[in-house]
């Protein structure tokens, strides 16, 4: 008889607290090619979210398991299966549902962490950090002293954007909703920070000192979206990785014929699906010495065992919250 999991899934796309289920499913041995994977901790992230209610950029044929992120351990190894090693921390690609137990996946679908991080740290390590690492590097090449422009500021990737900038000696602008996020992100090494709203393109110079960013970072869209644009230096670059305000914003031609301006979008999970492994572990390797040295680091505002995953969603459905909210399988 087959070992059962529990596993958080949908059966249909809706509203989270409407459609989510907790649910026993059959785990299977591993078999040729494969490994069994104990998950350890998950975070609930936006793009989470958006997979339930079926908004999402890639969407799993139903039923499914939920959870694009998370750290699990090698158990057990199929045969065949000579580049992972039991004890080993894995994150499963986006798409096999990181929100479970415990789960059997080919070894290719699983990627390596680096020894010795915090749970907690592993479990949120490949997203957010990695989507602000990615934004810093592959856009425009930036030196030491330069400015970078962006909105979302207390979001998970705003504040590693600022942490993984400090780090590169780079200098960040970035706007806040809460006037009491100001203080926690200057804290966190933010060199300027201000609340939104503001006529961000009339007072950039004033916050920099002169130099407009060359590099703008959009989690937000609508008119915080347009303001980046109308901040950024001529030639700048305008990256968009997320729409918390779900509303689009409208670009006036002259931004792209007279400041020649470029706007692009970045997806963690497509980079991921075209980097190889040599380039992953390269990036996943530099953030987790980030981590060790108490550069870089996710904030855990509360831990939920897998069963009150629905009061784990309503937990990061609210406003106003200051850190991620964590799936813990360990818990009872």
């Amino acid at each position: 008889m087959s070992e059962k999991s529990t596993v958080v899934c949908c059966r249909e796309f809706g509203p989270p607290l409407e459609v989510l289920r907790v649910e026993r499913w059959d785990l299977p041995s591993p078999g040729p090619g494969e490994v069994l994977v104990r998950m350890k901790a998950a975070p609930v992230n936006p793009a989470d979210i958006n997979v339930i209610e079926g908004r999402y950029g890639k969407l799993p044929a139903l039923p499914a398991p939920i959870g694009n992120e998370g750290v699990g351990e090698v158990v057990a190894l199929g045969e065949g299966v000579d580049a992972l090693r039991v004890g080993q921390a894995v994150r499963p690609v986006p798409g096999v549902g990181c929100w479970r137990e415990a789960l059997v996946a080919p070894a290719s679908e699983l990627t390596p962490l680096p020894d010795g991080l915090a749970v907690e740290q592993a479990a949120t390590l490949c997203v957010n950090p990695a989507t602000a690492w990615r934004m810093l590097h592959d856009f425009v090449d930036l030196r030491p002293g330069d400015w970078v422009v962006q909105n979302a500021g207390t979001s998970a990737v705003g504040r590693a954007v600022v942490e993984i900038a400090r780090s590169l000696k780079l200098r960040t602008v970035s706007t806040v909703r809460r006037e009491g996020a100001v203080a926690d992100l200057r804290a966190l090494g933010g060199d300027v920070v201000v609340t939104e709203p503001l006529k961000l393109g009339r007072a950039i110079e004033g916050l920099t000192g002169g130099p407009r960013p060359r590099l703008a970072l959009n989690g937000v869209g609508g008119p915080s979206a347009l303001e980046l644009a109308k901040a950024l230096a001529p030639g700048g670059t305008h990256v968009t990785y997320g729409a918390m305000s779900r509303s689009p914003f409208t670009l006036p031609a002259g931004m792209l014929i007279f400041s020649d301006l470029r706007f692009v979008g970045f997806w963690v999970t497509a980079w991921y699906e075209r980097a190889t492994r040599e380039q992953t572990d390269a990036m996943l390797g530099a953030l987790a010495r980030l981590v060790g040295a108490k550069k870089l680091g996710v904030t855990i505002e509360a831990r939920y065992p897998l069963a009150e995953a629905r009061a784990a969603v309503a937990h990061a459905l609210r406003e106003g919250r200051w850190g991620k909210i964590l799936l813990e399988m360990s818990r009872a």
